[in-house]
Formats: structure tokens, C-alpha cells, sequence
């Protein structure tokens, strides 16, 4: 295997070379997996591991509130770089490591990072301003870079203080904790350390850490060793030793160059006892062996839960209809295709609508068949022309009802007299009374007719002054029903190319999950090896946890089966748009009846009126 440069990696599994070796290998899988979004904070915890096995030894300066561990700090650095406050002890974990330009890198939660220069440390840590709150409020963490050359071999983590109360065991971030080489406990002299302190300490002593405990201010208490002594039986067998120290007289004589004052504060032994963490590198490498361990645990929970969670899961389904069914496509086509001609269909009998339509009636008919012709104007239209051809049927059954009356009259005169009616009227015989009665009242119904008949007129004028402006409206909203099946086209073209981009969207996400294959891979072929190396400095229990951890790894199957290869086949699926070139095949027939269309050419006159002559014989 390769390192992501490309350079053949040749490892033997000495004391000397381990800890760069590991590095050079978790790099490489951190390139693998890095490309996966999904794992990007179990990417971040390996990317973490492989900074501090880059960086200097890490001490962890911890203790509760008013210990002086701030103090202790900066008689370490011989000058009072960390400010002091006893009001507001220090708000933000701050690493101190070693610079040639003396600045400050602000680390917020967000992942901002701000460069700050020496001033603003107060700022950040102890101020008690509106924008120290703000700040802090959103700080992750500090690191100060100081020309020191202690810092040369170590970093110095001033911490914030314990947080303990109601007898619970204190607390203090166990993701910091875990990245630390040493720590060292502070305790004031004189004040015993506290129960929740303890319950800490024990929990540490079970995952097999012992705290050097720093005994500080014993420049205020003359009972130091007696204190010392007391804290021995109750504590000592949770950390590894004690060193007694004064910070503040170690700070003033570093600021004032007294040897005397140095010697008295005892800062020497706890300056040995840095030098002496700083030098095992055996114990550094054998706690990023177990860190990488425990991530390997965590990236191993991670494989597990993917098959089971978006968006594998959801990518798998999509993609499987697609995969498995070489035919879905195909007739997911012949179903779309299906819904355009029916659309071709729709679109060829709106072109036509108005082809057969001759007269007012027929128009009618057609606008009360589709109900795309239909709005408050053509309702207008259309309740005037209904009431226009009820006027004229009303016409014509006056009409024919005169008729009737005349015939029938008309033949009783031709029986009784020998003559038709209108012969008779012209003529010179005497008409009796029961003619002369029955000829009246057809005259009433001749003014009937009269009255109808102009209705109908004054209706018809009316109709014929609509029906231009109607027409082209109508043509219109057959225009629109026809621009909207051309749409629904387009929305079913769209909707297939959605779905086709939404597809490659989940192919390539699927792909995406390569990578984690990969590492798999890598894991198997290149870091088992290395790790089980009988050289390395591994417990027994160590390398059964590794064993089992890979092997759980190994056998997660994120392939599903082989689907993540043959989701390929998406980008040869036939997505074309289905074709719709109606607008020259089917155009539109537009309305076109003239007044004569309108008008109803049949109206029978009106029956003249019967004037009857009076001659006596």
C-alpha cells in the first residue's frame, strides 16, 4: 500500500520509529475516509490523534478553583504571561506551546479560527467585560505561542477548574483528558483535596492513569510535610508521587533573579519531573496506540450503523429500483410516453373545438361540454344566447299555435259556408257572429305574436353585438387550455429529469460510501499488520481488542451486496425528453360564425292581421 503521496511505506515496529510510522499510516486512512461526509467527526478524532503524536508532549494542568495552577504556569514560562484573577479564575482551556512570534490562536466552537496578538490574553481568559462573556461564551479552546524554551518539549495545558458539587464526582472534559501525556493534579497546602476530586481520580486510576499531584503555596503552610503525609494515605495509591512547590515565590524569583528564592520554592523538582514525562516517548506512543485503538472502536460503531441510517439507506432504495430491474426504465418510459399521447389526444381535440361549430346552438353545446371554455365572461355570453333561443322558441310556438287556430277556422268556414276564410273576408257574404267573435281573438293572438317577435328582435341585435368579442375570447381560452397541455408536457419532462438528477444525486452519495471501502481495505492490508507486529508495545489485552475490532470491521458489508457497483448503470439509462411537436401538426381551428350564423334564418312572419268587411245582404 501507498501513503497518500504515493511513497511506499517501510516500517519495522522499533521503539524509535513507531509513533512516525503510525502517524505516516493514520494520515493515509485519514485521506481515505475524509473523503466521506458522514464520518466527518470520526475523520476529526482521527485527524486529532495524529496532531498530538506530531506535537509535544501535552501536560494537563488540573485542580479546583483558587489552587494557584494559573500561577504555576506562568513560574514555569519565569514570567507572568497567563493573567491573574481573584475574581474571575481563568474561563478557557489554554495550550502553551512553543513559538518563535509570541501570538494567540483563538479556537471557537463554530471552527473559526482568530489570530490575536499577547494584549487580548486577559480578554480571552479571565476578563470580566461584556465582550470577555461574548467571547468565551463561543470559545473551544486557546493556544498561545511563547518563546520559551521549555516549551520546546512540551505543552502546558492551564486548564479551567474542576466543576464538582452535591457530592458527585467532579468534572472535567474526558475528549481532553484522553489527549494528554501527564497530569498533574494541583492541591493548595493545607486544603485537603475534596470527595468529587477523589471519585475522579479513581476513575482515572481504573483506565490505568496516575496523576503526579502538585502540592502548591507551601510557602503558606508550615505543616507542608505533615499535610503531604495526611493526603499520602488517603490519595496515594491514586497517583504516582507528590511534589511540594510555592508558584508565587517561584514567579518572583524568576521576575528578580534570586537563586535563593528559586532553591526555596522547590520549582526544580517539579521542572525534573517535566523533563522526565517529556522523555518517555514509550509512554506517549503506547497512549496514541490506545487512543487510535478506541477510535478504531468508534469508526467500527460508525460501519455498523450506516447500512440501517440515512442517507445510505435511503441512496440504497432509490438506486435498487434502478439496479435490480433492468426493465423499471424502460417502462417507466412506455407509461410516460402513454401519458403524452393521451395529452396529443387532448391537445388535437382542442385544436378542433371549434371546427364543427356553425351555428349558435352548436356553439352552445360546445361550451357546455368542456369546461376550459368556461369563465364569468363566456357565462355572461352564454345566458344571453339562452335566453335569445327561449325567446324565439316562445315565438314559434305562438306562431304555430295561431296557425292551428287559423286552419281549424278555416276549414269550419269552407265546411259551413262553401268558401275558405280569407275568401270570405274579402268578399261580399255576410259574416255571423261566431266567425266575427273567433277571427277576433286570432287578431289577439296576431298582437301576441307582434310583441314576441320584437323581443326576439331586440335580443338577436343584442347577441350580434356580443359575438365578435366573444369569438375572439373564446379562441383565446382555447389557446390557453392548449398552452397548458404543452405545460403539463413539460412538467412531465421536467419531473423525469428530477428524477434522474435526484438519482445520480443518490449514486453519487452511494459512491461516496467508496471510500469507507477502502479504508476497509487499508485497515486489512496495511495498519493490521503494522499494529500486530510483535514489537509493538501492546498488552495482550490490547491486541484481542485490535484483533476483534478489525475483524468487526472487515465484515461489514457496505457494498450491499454489489449494488454500489452496479448503480453505475444509472448513467446509461435512457432519459431523453418525449418528444411533443404538435403546434404545426394540430392548429388551432378558430371560431368564426358571421351574424348569419347567429341569426336564426326560419323565423316565420308575423301572420297578417284578419279586417273583416261588414256587408249586409
Amino acid at each position: 500500500m501507498t501513503n497518500i503521496d504515493n511513497v511506499p511505506i517501510e516500517y519495522t515496529a522499533s521503539a524509535n520509529n513507531i509513533l512516525p510510522q503510525l502517524v505516516d499510516y493514520l494520515r493515509q486512512l485519514h485521506g481515505i475516509i475524509g473523503q466521506n461526509t458522514y464520518v466527518k467527526d470520526t475523520a476529526k478524532h482521527l485527524n486529532r490523534i495524529i496532531q498530538d503524536a506530531n506535537n509535544e508532549t501535552m501536560i494537563l494542568i488540573v485542580g479546583k478553583e483558587r489552587v494557584g495552577k494559573t500561577t504555576l504556569v506562568n513560574g514555569l514560562l519565569g514570567r507572568q504571561v497567563l493573567p491573574i484573577s481573584d475574581q474571575h479564575p481563568t474561563g478557557v482551556n489554554t495550550f502553551l506551546r512553543y513559538g518563535d512570534h509570541e501570538e494567540i490562536k483563538a479556537y471557537f466552537l463554530d471552527g473559526v479560527v482568530a489570530i490575536f496578538d499577547m494584549t487580548k490574553l486577559e480578554l480571552l481568559t479571565t476578563g470580566d467585560t461584556f465582550a470577555s462573556q461574548i467571547l468565551r461564551e463561543h470559545l473551544d479552546y486557546l493556544e498561545v505561542y511563547l518563546k520559551n524554551d521549555l516549551l520546546k518539549s512540551v505543552t502546558i495545558i492551564d486548564s479551567v477548574s474542576l466543576e464538582a458539587g452535591g457530592g458527585e464526582m467532579a468534572y472535567f472534559p474526558e475528549s481532553l483528558m484522553n489527549r494528554v501525556d501527564e497530569i498533574f493534579w494541583v492541591l493548595r497546602s493545607g486544603s485537603m483535596a475534596i470527595h468529587p476530586e477523589i471519585l475522579l481520580m479513581e476513575t482515572l486510576k481504573n483506565k490505568g492513569v496516575e496523576p503526579l499531584c502538585v502540592i502548591n503555596a507551601i510557602d503558606s503552610n508550615e505543616n507542608t510535610e505533615t499535610y503531604i503525609n495526611t493526603e499520602r494515605e488517603r490519595i496515594g495509591h491514586l497517583i504516582s508521587d507528590f511534589v511540594a512547590i510555592s508558584a508565587t515565590e517561584a514567579l518572583e524569583a524568576k521576575q528578580t533573579n534570586n537563586d535563593e528564592l528559586w532553591q526555596k520554592s522547590q520549582y526544580e523538582h517539579l521542572i525534573t519531573e517535566i523533563h522526565r514525562v517529556a522523555e518517555n516517548s514509550d509512554k506517549k506512543t503506547y497512549a496514541i496506540l490506545i487512543r487510535f485503538l478506541q477510535w478504531l472502536e468508534r469508526f467500527r460503531f460508525e460501519l455498523t450503523i450506516i447500512p440501517q441510517r440515512d442517507p445510505f439507506q435511503s441512496a440504497v432504495e432509490n438506486i435498487e429500483k434502478y439496479a435490480v430491474d433492468t426493465q423499471y426504465e424502460f417502462s417507466r418510459y412506455q407509461r410516460d410516453l402513454a401519458i403524452v399521447t393521451e395529452y396529443e389526444q387532448e391537445y388535437e381535440q382542442v385544436a378542433n373545438v371549434f371546427k364543427k361549430v356553425q351555428t349558435l346552438y352548436q356553439l352552445l353545446q360546445t361550451i357546455e361540454q368542456n369546461d376550459y371554455l368556461q369563465d364569468e365572461i363566456v357565462e355572461s355570453f352564454t345566458e344571453k344566447a339562452i335566453s335569445y333561443q327561449q325567446m324565439l322558441r316562445e315565438y314559434r310556438n305562438m306562431h304555430s299555435e295561431y296557425i292551428r287556430e287559423y286552419e281549424r277556422l278555416d276549414a269550419q268556414h269552407k265546411k259551413i259556408h262553401g268558401k275558405g276564410l280569407m275568401k270570405a273576408i274579402f268578399g261580399h257574404h255576410t259574416q255571423n257572429e261566431f266567425f266575427k267573435e273567433r277571427v277576433n281573438k286570432l287578431n289577439e293572438q296576431q298582437i301576441l305574436c307582434i310583441a314576441q317577435f320584437e323581443k326576439v328582435q331586440e335580443a338577436e341585435v343584442e347577441m350580434l353585438q356580443y359575438i365578435h368579442s366573444i369569438q375572439s375570447h373564446l379562441t383565446e381560452l382555447a389557446k390557453i387550455r392548449l398552452t397548458r397541455i404543452e405545460e403539463k408536457v413539460r412538467e412531465l419532462n421536467d419531473q423525469r429529469e428530477k428524477e434522474k438528477r435526484q438519482l445520480k444525486l443518490y449514486a453519487a452519495k452511494l459512491n461516496e460510501f467508496s471510500c469507507l471501502i477502502e479504508a476497509q481495505g487499508y485497515i486489512k492490508e496495511s495498519i493490521q499488520p503494522f499494529l500486530l507486529d510483535d514489537k509493538m508495545p501492546l498488552k495482550e489485552k490490547d491486541i484481542e481488542m485490535l484483533k476483534e475490532t478489525i475483524d468487526s470491521i472487515l465484515n461489514i458489508d457496505l457494498s450491499n451486496n454489489g449494488l454500489l457497483a452496479r448503480s453505475q448503470m444509472n448513467n446509461k439509462m435512457d432519459n431523453k425528453a418525449i418528444p411533443f411537436e404538435v403546434e404545426e401538426k394540430y392548429l388551432l381551428h378558430p371560431l368564426a360564425l358571421t351574424e348569419t350564423d347567429v341569426k336564426s334564418n326560419d323565423i316565420p312572419e308575423i301572420p297578417k292581421k284578419l279586417d273583416i268587411q261588414y256587408n249586409k245582404e
